[in-house]
């Protein structure tokens, strides 16, 4: 044990590195390096490149080119098995001096199956077979001698006949009925579209194009009777308003939408809507797309389930309104430049007023200027600018004697102040609310307004408060509905700013927020929320109340009217339905 220490002690704490000797043939591995297209370098076991050039290539086609690329690979080959054969002899001479190396070993076979693989891949006839291989660019089509190939006539198939559709016969061969006439349309000038052609000028027969009674062998229109003594009996009254808000949301939760209160009306989108202002009946009233308007007696069972439809205009019928102190006329405006005068009494709808129709202008909203509805305000887009007129009937002239540019965009509403006839507010596309006094209007050039607001978006109404015309309500295309108020001085202030999406899209119409009949703090709205809704808000910006029927309520309600001194809310869609909410 002692002997084992001592050994210890005077053995080193470390031991001596041996160095290896360098292997040749590990430092001899050949790295060939490619320089260009005619020379490349190889790595000799000192590190010196040895430069081997080859005969330059010139771009010649055809058998020169592959002779000249042979004889490069071949000098290539040569080089290789040179510098192999020098290194496995030199590695042979050197094994007996470092056969306990496992590197030399290793190298020594990885060369060995190198030579195997090129002897192999030579065995194949791979680069032989490859240079008799010609490019598709050298392969010449073979040439038929004899007969030539004759050229056939292309077949010529057989039309087949026409169907049975298109020959309109059925399938016993009888021919079927002919097809109804489509409208004809006519070009407008300084316009890049078609539209329907206007109706021809003077009065028409109120005659629905739907449905009739036959009595005694002729069509009777009960409706039609029924709204002339309807109008007789009716006179106008004011509303006796409470001014709770709790009151009103009461009431508005007993508002019921019941499934004998929901109908079809007009054949396609509705662009206006109205209430007749009978106390025993309830008729509403919608335009369409292409200037249709549906009178539906709610609780009649005629005809189409009380539904009378009437073609007096040939464009979307945009505004619709009865005559205050006249309710047995119903005032229509229409884009294809007209505004006509249903009159339930003589049966007829006379024209009140026209645009010339080779000029692109079109009625967009009216009022009246006074209750009898002889005189009214119309707004028309004249050239894509907001213009005016004032149009009075007893004068029998069907145009306008008085006309004004407003704004330099087209105009969306034109509402009175039911306080002040002078004064009426304008809602453009543009985005802008104004505020007009008649009597300051010129003829020459651009109107100066008493005040006006601008929004970022198009305003697609605005419309005073129908008491006291202080306060405006207007909706606008930056999703918000703002309560506006207007001073004596005519200047306009924002009170209230209520976030509501107002993108309705290009299928339907743009939303219209209307007053409360007789109320000034409550506005009634369509809405895009699901399930589908009519909102109440308060000028507060209060969600008073939300009327709903997962059932019966399907589709977005986006013109909506109220009965003048009823509970009574009336909502349009886009497929030409109304919802009566009683």
């Amino acid at each position: 044990m002692l002997g084992i220490a001592e050994f210890y002690k005077s053995s080193p704490k470390t031991m001596p590195k041996t160095k290896r000797a360098p292997t040749e043939v590990a430092s001899a591995i050949v790295t060939k390096k490619r320089m260009t297209r005619s020379s490349f370098a190889l790595l000799d076991q000192n590190g010196t490149s040895i430069n081997v050039k080859v005969e330059n290539e010139t771009k010649k086609p055809g058998r020169v080119r592959s002779v000249k690329k042979e004889k490069r690979v071949d000098i290539m080959k040569k080089k290789e098995e040179e510098e192999v054969e020098q290194l496995l002899g030199k590695q042979g001479s050197d094994d007996d001096n470092s056969d306990s190396d496992e590197s030399v070993d290793y190298e020594k076979r990885r060369l060995q199956n190198i030579q195997e693989n090129k002897r192999f891949f030579e065995s194949l006839g791979i680069l032989k077979t490859k240079s008799t291989l010609s490019t598709p660019a050298q392969q010449k089509t073979a040439v038929v001698r004899g007969l030539k190939r004759e050229k056939k006539p292309p077949v010529v198939i057989p039309r087949r006949a026409p169907s049975l559709r298109i020959r309109r016969l059925d399938p016993s061969g009888a021919s079927l009925p002919d097809l109804p006439e489509q409208p004809t349309l006519d070009w407008v000038e300084g316009s890049d579209s078609y539209r329907h052609a206007r109706k021809p000028s003077g009065p028409l027969e109120m005659k629905p194009t739907n449905s009739g009674t036959e009595v005694n062998g002729e069509l009777s229109f009960p409706l039609i009777e029924t709204v002339s003594q309807l109008s007789k009996s009716t006179s106008p009254s004011d509303r006796v308003v409470s001014k709770d808000l709790l009151a009103l949301t009461k009431t508005l939760q007993g508002l019921k939408l019941a499934p004998e209160h929901l109908a079809k009306v007009t054949k396609d989108r509705i662009f206006s809507v109205a209430v007749h202002p009978s106390e025993t009946k309830v008729i509403a009233c919608a335009g369409d797309k292409w200037g249709r308007i549906g009178v539906w007696d709610v609780d009649s069972h005629d005809g189409d389930d009380g539904v009378y439809l009437f073609e007096p205009h040939s464009r979307p019928v945009s505004c619709l309104k009865f005559a205050p102190s006249n309710p047995s006329k119903l005032y229509s405006c229409s884009y294809d430049g007209t505004i006509r005068c249903g009159d339930f009494q003589k049966g007829k709808f006379d024209e009140v007023y026209t645009t010339d129709v080779n000029e692109d202008i079109y009625c967009s909203h009216f009022d009246f200027l006074s209750p009898d509805g002889s005189k009214l305000l119309v707004s028309q887009n004249y050239c894509r600018q907001g213009h005016v007129q004032i149009n009075d009937s007893r004068l029998r002239c069907l145009t306008s004697q008085e006309g004004y540019f407003l704004q330099t965009r087209s105009i969306k509403t034109v509402h009175v102040n039911p306080a002040n006839s002078n004064h009426f507010i304008t809602a453009a596309s543009d985005g802008t609310v104004a505020l007009w006094d008649l009597r300051n209007l010129k003829q020459k050039g651009l109107c100066k307004s008493i005040s006006s607001m601008s929004f970022h978006r198009s305003t697609s109404s605005a419309y005073f408060s129908p008491v006291t015309g202080r306060k405006i309500i207007a909706t606008s295309l930056d999703d918000k509905i703002r309560f506006l108020t207007v001073a004596e001085s005519g200047k306009m202030e924002v009170q209230t700013s209520i976030s509501h999406d107002n993108h309705t899209g290009r299928w339907l119409s743009n939303f219209r927020s209307v007053w409360y009949p007789g109320r000034e703090d409550a506005v009634i709205i369509g809405s895009m929320l699901r399930p589908r809704r009519i909102q109440v808000y308060g000028e507060g910006g209060t969600l008073l109340h939300t009327l709903m029927d997962e059932e019966s309520l399907g589709s977005v309600c986006s013109i909506n009217a109220c009965h003048p001194t009823r509970d009574i809310i009336v909502g349009g869609n886009s497929s030409g339905k109304l919802h009566v909410f009683m």
